[in-house]
């Protein structure tokens, strides 16, 4: 299996660049050592073009064979192919183009996720139906156009969705590392390193292997450089480095001249980490304006088309979910009102989408007035930031233990999920108690919808720190897909049985 990543892999790493006359600077990257990046470029490309193809005309012919089969025709493939082959060469051209104007071609890391896919899928039906009206054709019915759509989104987006899990594994039993170099304060350069080490993203991505992590230094260039300087030219060596990576800002902008120019003239690229609180506020996206780059600051928010497709996600899906837990629901809430003869639901109110507060429903796990008793434990919070966390909190009962353990307790959240006023897979929920510690950045996560589980129910649960809750949330949202939430929830059950971070 190909890679699109221009990182190489580690077992097979080759030095690409050869030192330079003048000092410590290097000669620009051999035709040679480009070959092989290149050529895993190409394959990948011509795999996902096959694929898109592929999808095309099984989605032409599937849907021939339907307009046949509801005329109670007899379907002959031989003979639909043969009718309307004419189709699939404009049809294909069409779409390749579109899917490449719509950055379906890009590298792992820049392909956008299923919402995008959707929209390339649909401009390309447009087109075909105008190119069709334009050229007199002759259409009894519209059907060839609207089912070919649904039927060419199913099967591309699982085809594609399949790939980049199939690739994605590959890489990752291949070896395939990204050698990385942090520089930045220490401050911010440790918890970047752990969230890009951290298997934490549901989706495709080679990953990272820090090399070092170092402070910003002037003069990388003088002969008469400072120790720090002498360090990070060092560390910044193209044979075992692909990337710098700067955390948050330089504080002088020396500092960043010299260390772009050094990375250019070693052919290593340098991206840009910035701090959580620049996550959780903006987004930079490039923005094509003459004379001066310009970058646009975008919220992270979903889309109009991205929230309706999730929201059908969750409306179907949830109503699955919700007949098959029915029977634990009930026999947990059996459990719940033998033990104490107490109410069997426990309604918190919560902080859900655009900040606007909820009640939220919990199956209760802890004895009755526990909600009053919270001021008194304040002392006990193991948290050390705004939210609540007490390992071994005296208020739970015996079977909310249990309840806890599985996230039991957490089911008759489906009920809002149904209501819209949670999503199956988001950010937490917190209670107003801890949203009111939080910072104005930490508020601004609820710019969606809260969910029942999300990266951080698969990547700690109560172990994480606000902190942790605020990237995961930022990552989330930023690279959503269906697909994400799809394997969000299937990473859920192992998690849960597992007991990881739950109590």
């Amino acid at each position: 299996m190909t890679s699109d990543t221009p990182t190489r892999g580690v077992a097979t790493r080759d030095p690409i660049h050869r030192p330079g006359a003048a000092g410590d600077v290097r000669a620009p990257a051999s035709m040679a050592g480009h070959l092989k990046p290149a050529l895993r470029r190409v394959v990948s490309v011509g795999t996902l073009i096959a694929i898109d193809l592929t999808s095309l005309v099984f989605a032409i012919l599937i849907t021939l064979a339907l307009k046949t089969a509801l005329r109670g025709e007899r379907i002959e493939l031989g003979n639909l192919w043969t009718a309307e082959r004419h189709i699939v060469w404009i049809a294909s051209l069409t779409l390749v183009l579109v899917f490449l104007q719509f950055g379906l071609y890009a590298t792992r890391d820049h392909r956008p996720g299923s919402a995008r896919i959707l929209s390339a899928i649909f401009t390309t039906t447009l087109i075909l139906l105008g190119l069709g009206l334009l050229t007199d054709g002759q259409f009894d019915t519209y059907f060839l156009f609207y089912a070919s759509f649904v039927v060419m989104a199913i099967i591309n987006l699982s085809l594609r969705a399949s790939y980049e899990s199939i690739t994605a594994l590959a890489l990752d039993r291949a070896h395939f590392r990204r050698r990385a170099v942090l520089v930045g304060e220490h401050r911010l350069n440790e918890p970047i390193a752990a969230a890009l080490t951290a298997d934490l993203h549901p989706r495709r991505g080679v990953p990272y292997e820090i090399v070092a992590m170092l402070e910003p230094a002037d003069g990388l260039h003088r002969p008469d450089a400072s120790a720090g300087a002498l360090a990070l030219r060092a560390a910044i060596d193209p044979a075992v480095v692909d990337e710098v990576i700067i955390t948050g800002g330089l504080a002088q902008a020396d500092h960043l001249n010299d260390l772009l120019l050094l990375c250019r003239q070693r052919g290593i690229a340098v991206r840009l980490a910035p701090t959580t609180s620049e996550l959780l506020s903006y987004t930079l996206r490039p923005s094509a304006t003459p004379g001066v780059p310009l970058f646009e600051l975008r919220p992270p928010v979903l889309s109009w088309l991205q929230f309706r497709v999730k929201r059908l996600f969750d409306l179907v899906v949830g109503g699955i979910l919700i007949v098959i837990g029915a029977p634990i629901m009930a026999l947990a809430a059996l459990l719940i009102w033998l033990e104490d003869r107490g109410p069997v639901l426990f309604h918190s109110e919560r902080i859900g989408l655009n900040q606007a507060s909820f009640t939220c429903l919990k199956l209760r796990t802890m004895r009755v007035g526990a909600p009053d008793e919270q001021s008194n434990l304040e002392r006990f919070n193991e948290s050390g930031g705004p939210l609540f966390k007490i390992r071994v909190d005296p208020r739970i009962t015996r079977t909310g233990r249990v309840l806890r353990r599985f996230s039991i307790d957490e089911l008759p959240q489906l009920i809002n999920v149904m209501r819209g006023e949670m999503s199956l897979v988001g950010p937490r929920p917190l209670p107003i108690r801890d949203f009111e510690r939080m910072d104005q950045i930490g508020k601004r996560r609820y710019a969606v919808l809260p969910g029942l589980t999300g990266l951080w129910q698969v990547s700690g649960r109560a172990d994480l720190t606000a902190e942790d809750l605020a990237r995961f949330d930022a990552q989330y949202i930023e690279t959503w897909s269906i697909w994400s939430d799809f394997v969000i929830l299937a990473r859920t059950l192992p998690v849960v049985l597992g007991r990881r971070g739950a109590y």
